[in-house]
């Protein structure tokens, strides 16, 4: 603390103030404010390339959907059954002649399978369980009907298949949900299960 006046401070001599610098009347005023780059308005450097435009690629989109203006949900296509509807012909008793001596008409067709269960959109509504001991049958296996005096069968995505077997042991297998023609007394194969087509 200074005691005798106001050039000591804690009994030391205060030394004079140096002289400022004679100012330059030509010299530049500078001013303390915003840095370098910065502008009063904004509150954040700008980046380096401020101002030089980016290209952007743009993006390539294929035509537009036509609207639905109605707002009419659109039902899904579903592919017409292959299948003709089996309707009853002038085919003398045709029937399915089963290796347990089982005999099965087929006028009006015939759901197959070892536990067939009803399949809509074929006009088919009998069903037959086979006693398959290999298991080889599916439990839906296939349809047999007849149209235009012809009996035909269809494969119902079946595991092991559906074959037609002729006389001279010529092997046909049929394609799934295609309904496939079988001649008269013909022998057909569910899986390893065998049966007899017979007319008359």
């Amino acid at each position: 603390m200074s005691t005798t006046g106001g050039n000591e401070w804690n009994g030391f001599e205060i030394p004079p103030r140096p002289p400022l610098p004679a100012s330059d009347p030509a010299a530049p005023v500078r001013k303390i404010g915003m840095p370098p780059g910065m502008e009063p308005s904004l509150d954040t450097v700008p980046s380096s390339d401020h101002g030089i435009p980016v290209p952007v690629a743009r993006p390539e989109f294929g035509a537009a959907p036509t609207p639905n203006p109605a707002g009419v949900p659109v039902a899904p296509v579903t592919a017409p059954v292959t299948a003709p509807a089996p309707v009853v012909t002038s085919l003398p008793n045709p029937r399915l002649e089963l290796p347990d001596g089982r005999v099965l008409p087929l006028e009006n067709g015939l759901i197959v399978g070892r536990d067939p269960q009803p399949q809509e959109g074929y006009g088919v509504t009998e069903r037959a369980r086979l006693h398959d001991v290999e298991r080889s049958v599916s439990k839906t296996h296939a349809i047999l009907g007849i149209s235009d005096g012809t009996i035909w069968v269809l494969d119902l995505n079946s595991t092991n298949g559906t074959v037609l077997l002729a006389d001279d042991g010529t092997e046909t297998l049929c394609t799934p949900e295609v309904a496939t023609p079988i001649p008269a007394d013909t022998d057909v194969r569910f899986g390893e299960y065998r049966v007899h087509v017979a007319v008359g």
